[in-house]
């Protein structure tokens, strides 16, 4: 598995390129005013997935689902993705450190570093990582209409009808079907899972007049040097998700692909890596394979993953404290997960587990696994016209 960026620690250094009014060979450099040029480098250090899931031994020994090449063409591999560009943003605060921003600098950053003017004066920079997708496209969008606070949501996907009827019966797994005359449906959207990208939010950086408060002086670039430190944090993380199918013996014989999980954070600020309060159901692919391996015993299995912003009113991974513990101020949502079966008869009935624990103990991402046994879950009968047994519905 490839092993990719997690932490996203990103060194930025800031190279002040000043132009000189004297000759070169003069014993002490000079520092041109009153303006300059300042070159950002930064360089990524890539940690493994487990540094964000911070598991306390092998990920992959509580993943049996496994992940063949066709996962992989359908949902890219288990992996933090390395940007190739990122969005930039500079906000000039005058001669005060944390004052307002009444004004954006906007330009896109190509490969690890760049150039700009800067007035003396302190300084507000966000960057943020862009998608790199096959087709070119995302379903994050970006809004900059706050310059104190820009941020990120996705699409809705599609429509999920919401059906009270139940087969079978567990202490935290039901399934829905459409076969109950009473039965009710609500239309709500289902969110699509955003792309993972990054961001950093460097404050009060100072461009000071004067040498000595910079680090060196580069001969070659003929330039002052003053070197700065940031972390890029992940703003998206990634879930597995697994349905181990027990004593199956056929009565359930596939899925219909389509699944969702409730209560995650309908967006987030690219700023601070907060999520938002407001919850969203997350819309997301699966697979069923058969005669898969659990813990000794044969079983049948239906695997995913999806990537999300967090957990709803949660603060951005902190790489110094990497509790795994959600600490939000919305312990009241529960996280309910929805999955499409396809039963002998040819019949689809939507299976709902609760889980809010694994969710709650996994808040920067994991492995989450529901466990149910074929014999007691009874087959649903074939609906009546114009029910349904799947939660859902394509929309426009």
């Amino acid at each position: 598995m490839q092993q990719m960026n997690t932490k996203i620690k990103k060194y930025i250094s800031a190279l002040m390129l000043l132009t000189s009014v004297l000759a070169t060979s003069c014993i002490e450099p000079p520092l041109h005013l009153p303006a300059q040029e300042v070159k950002i480098e930064m360089s990524i250090d890539l940690v493994v997935l487990n540094n964000v899931w911070n598991l306390e031994s092998d990920w992959e020994h509580y993943w049996y689902y496994g992940w063949d090449n066709m996962d992989r063409d359908l949902w890219g591999d288990i992996a933090y993705p390395t940007p190739t560009s990122y969005e930039a943003r500079r906000y000039f605060l005058g001669e005060k450190p944390g004052g307002p921003h009444t004004n954006v600098d906007p330009f896109t950053v190509y490969g690890n570093s760049f150039r700009r003017t800067y007035e003396f004066g302190y300084y507000d920079i966000l960057l943020w990582s862009n998608i790199d997708s096959k087709d070119g496209t995302q379903v994050v969008t970006i809004n900059e209409s706050d310059l104190e606070d820009v941020k990120a949501s996705t699409t809705v996907t599609r429509g999920m009808t919401r059906v009270q009827s139940v087969v079978g019966a567990g202490s935290s797994t039901k399934l829905l079907t459409g076969s109950d005359p009473d039965s009710t449906v609500v239309v709500t959207g289902l969110y699509n899972q955003p792309e993972i990208f990054y961001s950093a939010y460097p404050r009060d950086i100072y461009i000071s007049e004067h040498a000595e408060d910079y680090d060196y002086y580069d001969e070659q670039e003929k330039c002052w040097v003053k070197q700065l430190h940031c972390d890029l944090n992940p703003n998206v993380y990634i879930y597995l998700v697994q349905v181990i199918i027990r004593h199956n013996d056929g009565r359930i014989v596939g899925c219909s692909g389509d699944n969702a999980i409730s209560s995650f954070a309908s967006g987030i600020s690219v700023n601070t890596g907060h999520t938002w309060d407001s919850p969203a159901l997350v819309y997301f692919g699966s697979r069923y394979k058969a005669k898969a391996e659990y813990e000794g015993e044969q079983v049948d299995i239906i695997g995913g993953k999806f990537t999300t912003f967090g957990l709803c009113d949660m603060p951005s991974y902190n790489e110094t404290k990497p509790s795994r513990i959600y600490n939000g101020g919305r312990k009241d949502l529960k996280n309910y997960l929805y999955v499409d079966l396809t039963f002998l008869n040819g019949v689809q009935g939507t299976l709902q587990a609760d889980v809010t624990e694994q969710c709650q103990k996994q808040a920067h991402g994991g492995v989450i696994t529901v466990i149910i046994d074929a014999t007691e879950i009874d087959v649903p009968p074939s609906p009546d016209p114009g029910k349904t047994g799947s939660l859902f519905i394509p929309t426009v």
